[in-house]
C-alpha cells in the first residue's frame, strides 16, 4: 500500500442512509459542479451523458446507449484516471461506464498510473452490477419462499409444493451448481435484510460479491444486534482486505460473538459432511483430502506425516523435496504400506510379483491364481472398461440408487468380497511405491481409437477425470485380467451421438495383443470379436419401441441403452453421472411406457424437482428433453455427444 493511503473510490455511505434512488443523476451533477469550479472543460462529461440533455438528438450523433465501441470517441485526458483524479474517484454508474469505454479505446496513450485507475474503475462498476444482482436474486428468493410457505399453510403435502427448488431453478439459468445457486440466494436475502452497510458498500463499488458472501456467511448465526455490529465492522474493513483475510476476520468475529453457534455448526458439519474426497487437479493430476475432520486429529496426522517425511529426507535414500516426501508418505500410509520400508533393506526380488506392462504380460505363461504373470488381481469389484468406435460408455451392473459418488460403486447388498470367500485368491502385498489394487468398481469411458493406439482422445474414469492414452491402456490391461470385469461398447455416429450398445463379461488377459499392426477398422473388428458381444440399436427419432418393456422397472439391458445415449443427468447443466442417477419415466408409468423414448437418467434432486407442480418436463424424442421452469423459461437437453 502506498504512502498516500489505501485506494478508495469514495467514503463508505452512511449506514443510516438507503442507496440513492437516482444516483446517476446526482453523481453527474456533483461531477459537473467540480469541473466548473476547477475551470475545466466539461465537454467530455457532457458528451458522455448527453442522453440526460433535454434537447432533441441529432440523427447523425451516435446513440449514447449503443454498446458498439465504434461509436465511442477515444479517451480524453480530462477527467483523469490518475491517482486522485476526478475519474479515479468517480462512483460507479453510467458516467464512469462511458469513460472506461472511452479509455480502453486508447490504452496506449495512458500512463501506468492511469491504467491502474481504469482497472479500479472497472472493478467499481463490477461491484455495482453485483449489487444489482443481489437485489434481483433476493426478490427471486422471496417469491419462491412465499409460494412454498403459502402452499404449506394450505396443507399441501411435502414434495407437492411450488417454490421448493429455487436453487435448482437458478442453477439452470446461471449455468452453475445448485449449491452455488443456493448460496447466492441465501447471501442475497441476508444482504438485503440484515446487512445494510455491506449492501451499501456494494452499491458504492467498494465491496464485491466475493467479500460480501463471506460477510453474509459468518454473520448468519448472529443475533440481529450482533449482525448489525459485525456488518459495520466488516463492511468498513472489506475494501482494504483480500477476500481470504476478510473471511478470517469475519470468522473470528463470529467466534467471539456467537461461540455456541460456531460450535454447533462445526459439530453438525462433522456429523453430516465428514468424508474423504478425491478430485482432479487442473494440471491433470489428482488430490486426496479428508473433509470436515476434527482439528486436533488433522494436526496430529499432519505432524505424523511431517515426522516420517523428515526421516525419509534425512536418510539420503529417497529423493524429493520435503513437500514431495510428505505426499509420498501419505500415499504409502493410505495404501497399506510403511513409508520407512523405503529406507529399510529391500526384500529379495523373488518375493514380489513380476510387473505387467500396459502392452500385456511379458511372460506368456499360464494365468496363475493371482492373475497373469503373478499380477495381483483387482479385488471383487474390479475396474469396468468400455470402448467404442468413436466414443464409449461403460456402465456398472448394479442398482443406480446404491452407487456412491466419484465414480465408485458399492457392492449390492448381501454380496461378499471375493477375498472373504473360502479358497479365494488373496492379492499379494504391493511392492513399496507400487499402487495397490483398486478397491471398488470404476466406470471407464474410453474412445476405441485411444485404446487401440490411433487416437489421442482422453479416456474418462468416472468423475475422477481424464486419462491419457498410456494411463487408459494400463488400466484396461489390468481390468482385462479379472473375471468380473464387464466390457460395454457404445458405437457412435459421426456426430458423436450413440447408435448402438452392447456388453460382455469375462477375463480377456490378451485383449490388446496383436491388434496394433492392423489398420483401424480391422483393429476395432478384432477387439469386438475378442469381446464376443452383440450390439443393440439405440432408439432414434421416431422411436421404434423395439426395446419397450411391460413392467415398471427397466431391465439392466434397457438401463444400459438409456445411459449410453445420455451419459449424465438430463437436467440442464447437471453433470451428475447417469450411472449414479435414477432411470426415470418422463411420463409416469403406466401412462408412459417403459421405453427409451420415455426414460431418462435423472439425479435424485432433479427427479424430485421434476415431480414438483411448478416444474414441467417432456420428452419429444429419445434423449431430447424439454424442461419448463417455474419462471416459464424453457431449456432443451439432447443426447450426449461423445468426443471422437
Amino acid at each position: 500500500m502506498d504512502e498516500s493511503g489505501p485506494h478508495r473510490a469514495s467514503p463508505l455511505p452512511d449506514s443510516s442512509a438507503a442507496p440513492d434512488q437516482d444516483p446517476e443523476w446526482a453523481e453527474y451533477v456533483a461531477w459537473l459542479d467540480r469541473q466548473t469550479a476547477a475551470g475545466r472543460d466539461s465537454v467530455p462529461a457532457t458528451r458522455a451523458t448527453e442522453a440526460w440533455a433535454p434537447q432533441a438528438p441529432d440523427p447523425d450523433d451516435p446513440d449514447p446507449d449503443d454498446p458498439d465501441p465504434d461509436n465511442l470517441e477515444p479517451y480524453d485526458p480530462e477527467p483523469a484516471f490518475a491517482h486522485g483524479g476526478e475519474a479515479d474517484l468517480l462512483p460507479p454508474g453510467p458516467v464512469l461506464a462511458q469513460l472506461t469505454e472511452q479509455a480502453v479505446l486508447g490504452l496506449g496513450r495512458l500512463s501506468d498510473d492511469e491504467l491502474i485507475g481504469v482497472l479500479h474503475a472497472t472493478r467499481r462498476q463490477v461491484a455495482r452490477e453485483e449489487y444489482k444482482q443481489v437485489l434481483v436474486t433476493a426478490e427471486f428468493g422471496r417469491r419462491r419462499q412465499a409460494a412454498f410457505e403459502g402452499a404449506a399453510a394450505r396443507g399441501v403435502p411435502a414434495g407437492c409444493r411450488p417454490g421448493g427448488f429455487p436453487g435448482e431453478e437458478l442453477a439452470v439459468e446461471l449455468a452453475t451448481t445448485r449449491i452455488e445457486a443456493g448460496h447466492r440466494i441465501d447471501d442475497a436475502l441476508d444482504l438485503t435484510t440484515r446487512l445494510p452497510r455491506t449492501l451499501a458498500g456494494m452499491a458504492a463499488g467498494l465491496v464485491d460479491a466475493d467479500r460480501a458472501g463471506w460477510i453474509a456467511l459468518y454473520t448468519r448465526s448472529l443475533t440481529p444486534a450482533d449482525a448489525a455490529h459485525a456488518d459495520e465492522v466488516l463492511a468498513a474493513a472489506a475494501p482494504d482486505l483480500r477476500a481470504d483475510q476478510l473471511a478470517r476476520k469475519a470468522a473470528a468475529l463470529e467466534m467471539k460473538l456467537a461461540p455456541e453457534a460456531v460450535k454447533a455448526r462445526r459439530e453438525h458439519a462433522r456429523q453430516t459432511g465428514q468424508r474423504v474426497e478425491a478430485r482432479r487437479e487442473v494440471s491433470g493430476n489428482a488430490s486426496l483430502a479428508g473433509r470436515e475432520l476434527d482439528t486436533a486429529d488433522v494436526m496430529a496426522s499432519k505432524a505424523h506425516i511431517d515426522a516420517l517425511a523428515v526421516r525419509l529426507r534425512n536418510s539420503g535414500l529417497v529423493e524429493g523435496t520435503l513437500d514431495q516426501l510428505r505426499a509420498l508418505v501419505m500415499t504409502d500410509l493410505t495404501q497399506g504400506r510403511d513409508p520407512l520400508d523405503r529406507i529399510a533393506p529391500a526384500p529379495s526380488d523373488s518375493a514380489w510379483p513380476s510387473p505387467v506392462s500396459a502392452d500385456g504380460p511379458s511372460d506368456p505363461s499360464p494365468v496363475s491364481p493371482n492373475g497373469p504373470s503373478g499380477l495381483s488381481p483387482v479385488p471383487a469389484a474390479g475396474p469396468s472398461a468400455a470402448s467404442s468406435a468413436a466414443g464409449s460408455n461403460g456402465q456398472p451392473d448394479q442398482d443406480p440408487n446404491s452407487l456412491a459418488s466419484l465414480g465408485f460403486h458399492q457392492r449390492p447388498a448381501g454380496e461378499q468380497d471375493d477375498r472373504s470367500r473360502p479358497g479365494a485368491p488373496v492379492p499379494l502385498p504391493a511392492r513399496p511405491g507400487a499402487p495397490v489394487p483398486l478397491p471398488a468398481l470404476v466406470n471407464l469411458l474410453i474412445p476405441a481409437g485411444t485404446l487401440l493406439g490411433w487416437s489421442a482422445a482422453p479416456g474418462q474414469a468416472g468423475t475422477w477425470g481424464l486419462l491419457d492414452a498410456g494411463e487408459t491402456r494400463a488400466v484396461v490391461t489390468a481390468a482385462a485380467g479379472h473375471p468380473r470385469t464387464r466390457w460395454c461398447v457404445t458405437l457412435t455416429s459421426p456426430d458423436g451421438t450413440a447408435l448402438a450398445h452392447g456388453c460382455a463379461r469375462g477375463q480377456h488377459p490378451g485383449l490388446l495383443n496383436g491388434l496394433a499392426p492392423q489398420p483401424p477398422p480391422q483393429q476395432l473388428a478384432g477387439l469386438l470379436r475378442r469381446l464376443g458381444l452383440t450390439l443393440t440399436p439405440i432408439a432414434q427419432d421416431p422411436c421404434d419401441h423395439a426395446s419397450a418393456e411391460d413392467g415398471y422397472v427397466p431391465s439392466r439391458a434397457l438401463r444400459h441403452l438409456v445411459r449410453a445415449r445420455t451419459a449424465t443427468c438430463d437436467a440442464p447443466g447437471c453433470q451428475a453421472q447417469a450411472v449414479n442417477a435414477d432411470i426415470d419415466h418422463t411420463v409416469p408409468w403406466p401412462d408412459g411406457p417403459t421405453d427409451q423414448c420415455n426414460l431418462a437418467p435423472r439425479c435424485r434432486t432433479h427427479h424430485r424437482a421434476k415431480q414438483a407442480p411448478d416444474w414441467k418436463v417432456g420428452q419429444s424424442a429419445p434423449g431430447v428433453t424439454i424442461w419448463t421452469l417455474p419462471s416459464g423459461r424453457t431449456h432443451v437437453t439432447a443426447p450426449t455427444t461423445y468426443d471422437t
